[in-house]
C-alpha cells in the first residue's frame, strides 16, 4: 500500500519515493503570487502568528474533551511567545470552543496530508458533522485583511483540497470555510466550491505540468 510522506522542514511530499508537487506551488505558479514586495520582518512576524494559531488550534481539537484545555494551553503559551501571538491564539481558541460546543457531534481530521497521483497538500481541518453526516473543509488564516488576490488564492487552495478529498473517497460538502483571525476580527467566511472553481484548479494543474514538461524539469 502506498504511503504518503510529508517532510515538514522542506515542505516536500513523497509517495513511493516519487516527489509530488504541493498545492501552494501550483497555485503560486498559476497566479504569479509572490511575497517579494513585503519586507522580511513583516513576513516573519506573519508566519510566526500563523504557526502559533495553527498549532494551538491543533492541540485544542486533539484534546477537546480535556477539562480546562484552553486555559492549560494558554498558560503554557504565554511564556514562550509575544502578546500579539497570545492574543491571536486566545481569540481563535475561543471561537473553536463556541463553534464546536456540542463536541460529541463532531469528528476531526487535523492537518493530515492528502494527495492524488501528482499533487499533495495538508488541509488545516476536515470535520465530520455527525448530525448532518457531512464533512466540512476548513482553512485557518491570520491575514490582516483579505483582498481579491488573496481571496482568489484561498478559493483555489480550498478547491484543490476538496478535489483531493474526493480522490481519497471522502465526500466533503461544497460549502467550505476560512476561519480568519486578526487583531480586529474573528470571522468565519463561507466559500462555495463551484464547477467553475474546479475547472480553474484543473487548468492550474495542467498549466504547471505542461510548463514542467516543456522546461525539462
Amino acid at each position: 500500500m502506498s504511503k504518503l510522506i510529508f517532510k515538514k522542514e522542506t515542505h516536500q511530499y513523497f509517495l513511493d519515493d516519487k516527489e509530488l508537487i504541493s498545492v501552494s506551488r501550483i497555485i503560486d505558479n498559476y497566479l504569479g503570487f509572490g511575497y517579494s514586495h513585503i519586507s522580511p520582518e513583516v513576513l516573519k512576524n506573519a508566519s510566526n502568528r500563523g504557526k502559533w494559531v495553527h498549532k494551538l488550534n491543533e492541540l485544542y481539537l486533539q484534546n477537546i474533551n480535556q477539562e480546562n484545555i484552553i486555559n492549560n494551553l494558554l498558560k503554557k503559551l504565554k511564556p514562550i511567545t509575544n502578546s500579539i501571538n497570545y492574543f491571536y491564539c486566545k481569540k481563535s481558541l475561543m471561537f473553536l470552543k463556541e463553534k464546536f460546543k456540542d463536541k460529541n457531534y463532531y469528528e476531526f481530521i487535523i492537518e493530515k496530508p492528502i494527495a492524488d497521483n501528482l499533487v499533495a497538500g495538508t488541509p488545516d481541518l476536515v470535520y465530520l458533522d455527525k448530525k448532518e453526516n457531512k464533512y466540512y473543509l476548513v482553512d485557518y488564516k491570520t491575514y490582516a485583511f483579505i483582498d481579491e488576490d488573496k481571496l482568489k488564492r484561498i478559493k483555489l487552495q480550498l478547491t484543490a483540497y476538496y478535489c483531493m478529498l474526493l480522490f481519497n473517497d471522502i465526500n466533503p460538502s461544497n460549502k467550505t470555510y476560512v476561519y480568519l483571525t486578526n487583531k480586529n476580527n474573528q470571522q468565519e467566511i463561507k466559500i462555495e466550491i463551484t464547477n467553475e472553481l474546479i475547472i480553474e484548479w484543473m487548468n492550474a494543474k495542467r498549466k504547471y505540468f505542461k510548463g514542467e514538461d516543456k522546461n525539462g524539469i
